[in-house]
């Protein structure tokens, strides 16, 4: 399918700290013009960190949905940074682990209806602990659960973080499918 028939009229980008406001007046069929607004948001990296057999969860207060909200480590990718050495970072810097292996799972668009966001997904087996490097304002605790208690929490809603969720996806996918097709 091609995407020859969108074409872009107009265009007005709005800064808004880190994220932009985009505003675009399309052609879509002889005829029709539709305004496309969307958040502009720069790519990002989120990986599921793996300690032995159990995952190690975030707990940080989200101002946006005003409530304490489980997550995995993730963040923007800086420039000149790779997504992959952006997992390992953020990694790092939320929880004060090294990694010791690290898998990609691939990426994802968080909203593709309302934003441009490409999040890039890992799996982490996390090596040495150290000090957390958290920015002002990040008050984060960290609980290790189970893969059955993890997917319980998505399942009863306790754990709603979309990337999280589609990493736990990607990694299970992965997982069962290298079981099941081995030859």
């Amino acid at each position: 399918m091609s995407d020859a028939f969108f074409e872009t009229l107009t265009s007005k980008r709005k800064k808004t700290g880190r994220f932009d406001v985009v505003e675009d007046l399309v052609q879509v069929d002889p005829g029709y013009r539709h305004l496309f607004v969307y958040t502009s948001i720069p790519e990002g990296a989120c990986v599921l960190p793996m300690l032995g057999d159990r995952i190690l969860l975030l707990r940080e207060y989200r101002y946006p949905v005003r409530s304490w909200q489980y997550s995995i480590p993730g963040g923007l990718i800086d420039p000149g940074e790779s997504p992959s050495e952006a997992a390992v970072r953020e990694l790092r810097e939320e929880t004060g682990y090294d990694v010791e292996e690290l898998i990609p799972l691939g990426a994802i668009y968080s909203s593709f209806g309302s934003s441009d966001e490409k999040i890039h997904l890992f799996m982490a087996r996390c090596g040495n602990k150290g000090e957390a490097e958290r920015e002002p304002g990040e008050k984060i605790a960290m609980q290790l659960v189970t893969e059955r208690e993890f997917a319980g929490m998505i399942d009863d809603g306790r754990y709603m973080h979309s990337a999280g969720i589609a990493a736990w996806g990607k990694y299970l996918n992965r997982k069962y499918y290298m079981e099941n097709n081995r030859n």
